[in-house]
């Protein structure tokens, strides 16, 4: 292959990351569409947040896959069929479009472990960006009236002390969160000290000498 396979690996990354990001984005619009988790949706409406996520889903598996066609990388028309070292730099024909992106990790592939560090990225730049818009979605349309009673954010008020995703049903995640973290602090103590008795009620030593832990 006549290039760097540094400058592929880089090409195959931000491909990737995008091609991720869209997908956890569409699938976690459905997600928290199907669940009524407004502090999340992208959209006030749930229908259209669902439809979102599905568009959003589609776009990237299209752009991912045809992108060849007009990026430039290792998958010239007429090479593609040839080993990935072989491969020339251009862009890619409908024909060959299957097999375009498959080029060894080590002449420039993105690999597992460069998968592995660009996913999580792309979730959580996902849900930022979910609970980013889903702020404003909350703040500013709180009030209005929609055609779809199940679709309006002032279907049902959130109680206050409501924490974690249902909190988010009809509050924006930054204003969750301390209610959230002030929760958990107070369940923490009650739920250790359940654990440990759990966790006693089944002792090694207390199974092998018969002792009854009540």
């Amino acid at each position: 292959m006549n290039t760097d396979p540094n400058a592929v690996r880089d090409l195959f990354a931000s491909h990737y990351f995008i091609f991720a990001f869209l997908a956890s984005l569409g699938t976690l619009q459905i997600a928290v569409s199907n669940s009524g988790i407004r502090g999340l949706w992208l959209t006030p409406h749930r229908g259209m947040t669902r439809w979102l996520g599905v568009a959003l889903i589609i776009t990237g598996i299209v752009i991912f896959f045809l992108q060849p066609m007009w990026v430039e990388g290792p998958w010239a028309a007429g090479s593609v069929e040839a080993d990935s070292i072989t491969r020339e730099i251009g862009t890619a024909s409908w024909s060959e479009l299957a097999g375009a992106r498959n080029v060894n990790d080590i002449h420039g592939g993105l690999d597992g472990n460069k998968q592995a560090k660009w996913f999580p990225l792309a979730a959580i730049l996902a849900f930022a960006v979910s609970a980013l818009i889903g702020t404003v979605n909350v703040k500013t349309l709180r009030n209005l009236e929609l055609s779809s009673p199940s679709d309006s954010p002032t279907a049902a008020a959130t109680p206050a002390t409501d924490d974690g995703l249902a909190g988010l049903t009809n509050r924006p995640y930054l204003a969750n969160l301390p209610i959230s973290f002030r929760n958990f602090k107070a369940d923490i103590p009650k739920v250790w000290r359940t654990g440990l008795d759990s966790a006693d009620r089944w002792s090694l030593f207390k199974m092998i000498f018969g002792r009854n832990s009540n």
